[in-house]
């Protein structure tokens, strides 16, 4: 799926949809051949930071993790094979200042195999992001979400809260049936 980098998002109902922030959420990194990129030297450890924020991201907000898995179109259209499906399902949310960037699982591979230059605002935000499992990193999006509670719930909320529906509804089920 291409989007231009700095449109609002608007992927999915819940964190990936500009509606749901108090701030824009910005799509960085939403490549797809042969939509053009920009190219260019970016800073030592960059991808390694974004690999880690996917695997972070992976661990703590499963959830988050949908709509399929596909190949990278700039490896096919080359004639190499692509590194496999497994990261394009999953996304990554990353605080910046007034604003949050949502960028697909594949942005380390991007950066690292084809020459992406993110734009610099993202660069500086995904460097000086918390890890994804900490408190530290709610609290900056709460804050780069003008000091609101952002619309993202850890995996242990988001798993209590599924509980605590379904209990409701049989119970409900259990009322209608007296």
């Amino acid at each position: 799926m291409h989007i231009p980098d700095m449109q609002l998002c608007r992927y999915h109902n819940g964190p990936l949809d500009a509606e749901r922030w108090a701030v824009p959420l910005r799509a960085v990194g939403w490549l797809e051949h042969p939509h053009s990129f920009p190219k260019g030297p970016v800073p030592l450890g960059l991808p390694d930071k974004l690999g880690s924020l996917v695997k972070q991201m992976r661990e703590a907000f499963p959830q988050y993790a949908f709509r399929g898995v596909m190949d990278c179109t700039f490896c096919l259209a080359d004639g190499l094979s692509s590194p496999g499906p497994i990261w394009s399902q999953e996304n990554v949310i990353i605080p910046g200042d007034n604003e949050i960037y949502a960028s697909p699982g594949g942005i380390a591979h991007y950066v690292e195999a084809h020459g992406y230059l993110p734009p610099s605002s993202f660069v500086s935000a995904a460097l000086r992001c918390p890890p994804c499992d900490s408190g530290e990193y709610l609290e900056a999006l709460r804050i780069a979400n003008a000091g609101e509670v952002p619309p993202v719930e850890s995996h242990s909320q988001y798993s209590g809260r599924l509980r605590r529906e379904l209990q409701a509804a049989v119970e409900a089920r259990e009322r209608r049936k007296k």
